[in-house]
Protein backbone atom coordinates (compact mmCIF):
# COMPACT_ATOMS: atom_id res chain seq x y z
CA UNK A 1 0.00 0.00 0.00
CA UNK A 2 2.99 2.01 0.26
CA UNK A 3 3.42 2.58 -3.49
CA UNK A 4 0.10 4.10 -3.71
CA UNK A 5 0.68 7.95 -3.80
CA UNK A 6 -3.26 9.00 -3.32
CA UNK A 7 -5.53 9.02 -0.15
CA UNK A 8 -8.94 7.49 -0.70
CA UNK A 9 -11.71 9.71 0.64
CA UNK A 10 -14.52 7.38 1.45
CA UNK A 11 -18.21 8.13 3.18
CA UNK A 12 -19.15 7.07 6.23
CA UNK A 13 -22.36 5.87 5.07
CA UNK A 14 -20.97 3.44 2.33
CA UNK A 15 -18.19 1.62 4.78
CA UNK A 16 -21.55 0.33 7.13
CA UNK A 17 -23.82 -2.75 5.67
CA UNK A 18 -27.08 -2.52 6.23
CA UNK A 19 -26.61 -5.43 8.84
CA UNK A 20 -24.19 -2.80 10.80
CA UNK A 21 -25.90 -0.03 10.13
CA UNK A 22 -29.17 -2.02 12.08
CA UNK A 23 -26.69 -3.07 15.01
CA UNK A 24 -25.71 0.32 15.75
CA UNK A 25 -29.26 2.06 15.92
CA UNK A 26 -30.15 -1.01 17.91
CA UNK A 27 -26.85 -0.65 20.64
CA UNK A 28 -27.26 3.47 20.40
CA UNK A 29 -31.22 3.00 21.36
CA UNK A 30 -30.33 0.58 24.27
CA UNK A 31 -27.58 2.53 25.34
CA UNK A 32 -29.20 5.52 26.02
CA UNK A 33 -28.16 6.36 29.47
CA UNK A 34 -24.64 6.67 28.46
CA UNK A 35 -25.08 9.74 26.45
CA UNK A 36 -25.93 12.28 29.82
CA UNK A 37 -24.79 15.32 27.41
CA UNK A 38 -21.83 15.53 30.05
CA UNK A 39 -18.68 16.86 28.88
CA UNK A 40 -16.49 14.26 26.85
CA UNK A 41 -19.11 11.77 28.24
CA UNK A 42 -20.26 10.46 24.66
CA UNK A 43 -16.95 9.82 22.88
CA UNK A 44 -16.43 6.76 25.40
CA UNK A 45 -20.14 5.31 24.49
CA UNK A 46 -19.72 5.12 21.34
CA UNK A 47 -15.70 3.87 21.48
CA UNK A 48 -17.79 1.02 23.34
CA UNK A 49 -20.24 0.58 20.75
CA UNK A 50 -17.62 0.81 18.21
CA UNK A 51 -16.13 -1.82 19.54
CA UNK A 52 -19.04 -3.78 20.40
CA UNK A 53 -19.44 -3.42 16.35
CA UNK A 54 -16.26 -4.85 15.58
CA UNK A 55 -15.47 -1.50 13.25
CA UNK A 56 -12.15 -0.46 15.41
CA UNK A 57 -9.64 0.66 12.53
CA UNK A 58 -12.52 0.88 10.09
CA UNK A 59 -14.50 3.64 11.84
CA UNK A 60 -13.83 6.43 13.92
CA UNK A 61 -15.99 7.89 17.12
CA UNK A 62 -16.57 10.84 15.44
CA UNK A 63 -17.66 8.92 12.11
CA UNK A 64 -20.10 6.89 13.85
CA UNK A 65 -21.20 9.48 15.96
CA UNK A 66 -21.99 11.48 12.45
CA UNK A 67 -23.41 8.82 11.10
CA UNK A 68 -25.68 8.68 13.89
CA UNK A 69 -26.72 12.15 13.55
CA UNK A 70 -27.34 11.95 9.93
CA UNK A 71 -30.09 9.21 10.79
CA UNK A 72 -31.75 11.39 13.13
CA UNK A 73 -31.89 14.47 10.74
CA UNK A 74 -33.05 12.41 8.06
CA UNK A 75 -36.05 10.61 10.55
CA UNK A 76 -36.95 14.81 11.81
CA UNK A 77 -37.32 15.54 8.27
CA UNK A 78 -39.54 12.89 7.56
CA UNK A 79 -41.46 12.48 10.76
CA UNK A 80 -41.79 16.56 11.01
CA UNK A 81 -41.44 17.98 7.52
CA UNK A 82 -41.37 21.51 6.56
CA UNK A 83 -45.34 23.36 6.40
CA UNK A 84 -45.86 22.65 2.77
CA UNK A 85 -43.38 19.95 2.04
CA UNK A 86 -44.67 16.52 1.35
CA UNK A 87 -42.82 13.66 3.54
CA UNK A 88 -42.90 10.26 2.17
CA UNK A 89 -41.58 7.54 5.46
CA UNK A 90 -41.75 4.62 2.78
CA UNK A 91 -39.34 6.50 0.92
CA UNK A 92 -36.56 5.81 3.34
CA UNK A 93 -35.53 2.04 4.16
CA UNK A 94 -34.37 3.49 7.88
CA UNK A 95 -37.36 5.50 8.95
CA UNK A 96 -39.49 2.93 11.34
CA UNK A 97 -36.41 1.21 12.84
CA UNK A 98 -35.12 4.90 14.01
CA UNK A 99 -38.81 5.33 14.59
CA UNK A 100 -38.66 2.40 16.70
CA UNK A 101 -35.03 3.89 18.29
CA UNK A 102 -36.74 7.42 18.91
CA UNK A 103 -39.95 6.29 20.59
CA UNK A 104 -38.14 3.50 22.95
CA UNK A 105 -39.12 0.39 21.65
CA UNK A 106 -35.22 -0.83 21.03
CA UNK A 107 -34.25 -0.04 25.21
CA UNK A 108 -34.04 -3.60 25.04
CA UNK A 109 -32.96 -4.92 21.23
CA UNK A 110 -29.31 -4.84 22.39
CA UNK A 111 -26.70 -5.29 25.32
CA UNK A 112 -25.87 -2.35 27.78
CA UNK A 113 -22.38 -1.30 27.42
CA UNK A 114 -19.75 0.09 29.73
CA UNK A 115 -18.03 3.24 27.82
CA UNK A 116 -14.56 2.94 26.99
CA UNK A 117 -11.98 5.47 28.16
CA UNK A 118 -8.52 5.61 27.05
CA UNK A 119 -5.54 5.42 30.12
CA UNK A 120 -5.25 8.66 31.21
CA UNK A 121 -8.68 10.18 30.15
CA UNK A 122 -7.32 11.30 26.99
CA UNK A 123 -10.49 11.90 24.74
CA UNK A 124 -8.70 11.55 21.43
CA UNK A 125 -9.43 9.11 18.73
CA UNK A 126 -7.73 6.37 16.80
CA UNK A 127 -5.54 8.22 14.00
CA UNK A 128 -8.28 8.85 10.86
CA UNK A 129 -6.91 7.76 7.60
CA UNK A 130 -7.77 11.18 6.07
CA UNK A 131 -5.26 12.97 8.03
CA UNK A 132 -2.35 10.67 6.18
CA UNK A 133 -1.30 13.26 3.68
CA UNK A 134 0.00 11.78 0.62
CA UNK A 135 0.42 13.37 -3.38
CA UNK A 136 -2.61 13.46 -5.06
CA UNK A 137 -6.56 12.89 -3.97
CA UNK A 138 -9.20 10.49 -5.75
CA UNK A 139 -12.65 11.28 -4.70
CA UNK A 140 -14.84 8.47 -5.62
CA UNK A 141 -18.54 9.96 -6.47
CA UNK A 142 -20.11 6.31 -6.37
CA UNK A 143 -23.54 5.26 -6.75
CA UNK A 144 -25.83 3.49 -4.13
CA UNK A 145 -25.43 0.22 -4.94
CA UNK A 146 -21.53 0.52 -3.95
CA UNK A 147 -23.29 0.39 -0.53
CA UNK A 148 -24.61 -3.25 -0.55
CA UNK A 149 -20.57 -4.59 -1.64
CA UNK A 150 -19.86 -6.61 1.54
CA UNK A 151 -15.99 -5.14 2.82
CA UNK A 152 -14.33 -7.62 4.91
CA UNK A 153 -14.27 -6.81 8.45
CA UNK A 154 -11.00 -6.24 10.10
CA UNK A 155 -10.09 -9.26 13.05
CA UNK A 156 -12.37 -8.38 15.95
CA UNK A 157 -11.43 -8.03 19.65
CA UNK A 158 -13.25 -10.28 21.64
CA UNK A 159 -12.12 -9.41 24.84
CA UNK A 160 -13.41 -5.65 24.97
CA UNK A 161 -11.89 -4.29 28.27
CA UNK A 162 -12.83 -1.31 30.15
CA UNK A 163 -9.74 0.50 29.15
CA UNK A 164 -7.90 0.78 26.12
CA UNK A 165 -4.19 1.70 25.74
CA UNK A 166 -3.86 4.65 22.94
CA UNK A 167 -0.92 2.45 21.21
CA UNK A 168 -3.36 0.18 20.67
CA UNK A 169 -6.08 1.94 18.88
CA UNK A 170 -3.25 3.99 17.22
CA UNK A 171 -1.42 0.67 15.48
CA UNK A 172 -5.18 -0.74 14.82
CA UNK A 173 -6.09 2.24 12.82
CA UNK A 174 -2.81 2.67 11.17
CA UNK A 175 -2.43 -0.95 9.59
CA UNK A 176 -6.15 -2.39 9.65
CA UNK A 177 -8.21 0.95 8.66
CA UNK A 178 -5.48 1.76 5.41
CA UNK A 179 -6.14 -2.12 4.74
CA UNK A 180 -9.83 -2.05 5.03
CA UNK A 181 -10.24 0.55 2.47
CA UNK A 182 -7.44 -0.52 -0.33
CA UNK A 183 -9.76 -3.69 -0.48
CA UNK A 184 -12.55 -1.44 -0.63
CA UNK A 185 -10.91 1.21 -3.18
CA UNK A 186 -9.88 -1.99 -5.21
CA UNK A 187 -13.76 -3.81 -5.70
CA UNK A 188 -15.27 -0.44 -6.31
CA UNK A 189 -12.55 0.25 -9.17
CA UNK A 190 -13.60 -3.19 -10.48
CA UNK A 191 -17.08 -2.42 -10.18
CA UNK A 192 -16.72 1.07 -11.81
CA UNK A 193 -16.62 -1.30 -15.43
CA UNK A 194 -19.85 -1.96 -14.46
CA UNK A 195 -23.26 0.03 -15.20
CA UNK A 196 -24.90 1.21 -11.78
CA UNK A 197 -28.46 -0.41 -12.64
CA UNK A 198 -27.15 -4.46 -12.34
CA UNK A 199 -28.13 -5.45 -8.73
CA UNK A 200 -29.73 -2.73 -8.04
CA UNK A 201 -32.38 -2.67 -10.17
CA UNK A 202 -33.47 -6.30 -8.99
CA UNK A 203 -34.10 -4.37 -5.68
CA UNK A 204 -35.63 -1.17 -6.84
CA UNK A 205 -38.35 -3.47 -8.27
CA UNK A 206 -38.76 -5.44 -5.31
CA UNK A 207 -39.25 -2.87 -3.46
CA UNK A 208 -41.68 -1.87 -5.93
CA UNK A 209 -43.86 -4.65 -5.80
CA UNK A 210 -43.64 -4.85 -2.18
CA UNK A 211 -45.17 -0.98 -2.45
CA UNK A 212 -47.63 -2.34 -4.69
CA UNK A 213 -48.89 -5.11 -2.44
CA UNK A 214 -48.76 -2.70 0.82
CA UNK A 215 -51.08 0.04 -1.38
CA UNK A 216 -53.05 -2.97 -2.20
CA UNK A 217 -53.65 -4.10 1.50
CA UNK A 218 -54.43 -0.61 2.04
CA UNK A 219 -56.49 -0.05 -0.11
CA UNK A 220 -58.36 -3.75 0.98
CA UNK A 221 -58.34 -2.42 4.94
CA UNK A 222 -59.98 0.70 3.77
CA UNK A 223 -62.95 -1.52 2.36
CA UNK A 224 -62.80 -3.37 5.62
CA UNK A 225 -63.05 -0.43 7.64
CA UNK A 226 -66.15 0.80 5.40
CA UNK A 227 -67.60 -2.92 5.68
CA UNK A 228 -67.47 -2.58 9.07
CA UNK A 229 -68.88 0.81 9.57
CA UNK A 230 -71.93 -0.40 7.20
CA UNK A 231 -72.39 -2.93 9.24
CA UNK A 232 -72.63 -0.88 12.64
CA UNK A 233 -74.88 1.46 11.23
CA UNK A 234 -76.96 -1.79 9.73
CA UNK A 235 -76.70 -3.14 13.72
CA UNK A 236 -78.29 0.19 14.78
CA UNK A 237 -81.14 -0.02 12.30
CA UNK A 238 -81.97 -3.35 13.45
CA UNK A 239 -81.67 -2.79 16.89
CA UNK A 240 -83.67 0.64 16.28
CA UNK A 241 -86.43 -1.89 14.57
CA UNK A 242 -86.23 -4.25 17.25
CA UNK A 243 -87.53 -1.69 19.58
CA UNK A 244 -90.24 -0.53 17.53
CA UNK A 245 -91.78 -4.30 17.16
CA UNK A 246 -91.79 -4.78 20.38
CA UNK A 247 -93.21 -1.39 21.02
CA UNK A 248 -96.38 -2.76 18.49
CA UNK A 249 -96.64 -5.88 20.22
CA UNK A 250 -97.10 -4.40 23.39
CA UNK A 251 -99.89 -1.78 22.54
CA UNK A 252 -101.56 -5.15 20.66
CA UNK A 253 -101.17 -6.74 23.85
CA UNK A 254 -102.81 -3.84 25.42
CA UNK A 255 -105.60 -3.69 22.87
CA UNK A 256 -106.01 -7.44 22.85
CA UNK A 257 -106.77 -7.25 26.60
CA UNK A 258 -109.15 -4.41 26.48
CA UNK A 259 -111.03 -6.14 23.63
CA UNK A 260 -111.52 -8.67 26.78
CA UNK A 261 -112.52 -6.99 29.18
CA UNK A 262 -115.13 -5.59 26.60
CA UNK A 263 -116.25 -9.22 25.82
CA UNK A 264 -116.75 -9.96 29.07
CA UNK A 265 -118.69 -6.85 30.09
CA UNK A 266 -120.75 -7.45 27.10
CA UNK A 267 -121.28 -10.63 27.94
CA UNK A 268 -122.69 -9.63 31.61
CA UNK A 269 -124.49 -6.98 30.14
CA UNK A 270 -126.39 -9.44 27.85
CA UNK A 271 -126.84 -12.04 30.84
CA UNK A 272 -128.59 -9.32 32.80
CA UNK A 273 -131.05 -8.42 30.11
CA UNK A 274 -131.96 -11.41 29.18
CA UNK A 275 -133.87 -12.28 32.48
CA UNK A 276 -135.19 -8.97 32.38
CA UNK A 277 -136.69 -9.84 29.17
CA UNK A 278 -138.27 -12.91 29.93
CA UNK A 279 -139.95 -11.83 32.96
CA UNK A 280 -141.69 -8.65 31.19
CA UNK A 281 -143.49 -11.66 29.18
Amino acid sequence: LAGFPFTIKLSVLKLLTEAETERMIKLRAANEALFTGRKHSAKPAWRAILFELGLQGRLTTEQLAKKWDNLKRRYKELKFPSRGVEANPNSWPWFYRMNDAMEGRLANAAPILAPIVEDGGSQSSPTNVRDRKQEGVVVLLLCDEFSQINVPSPPQIHKKPHKVSKELLTQTSSSLLLKSYFIKFMKLRQKLQEPCGGSLGGLEREWEAVERERAVLDREREMVERDRATVQVERLWLDRERAAVEQDRALVEQERAALVRDREALNQRALMMNPVGHLNS
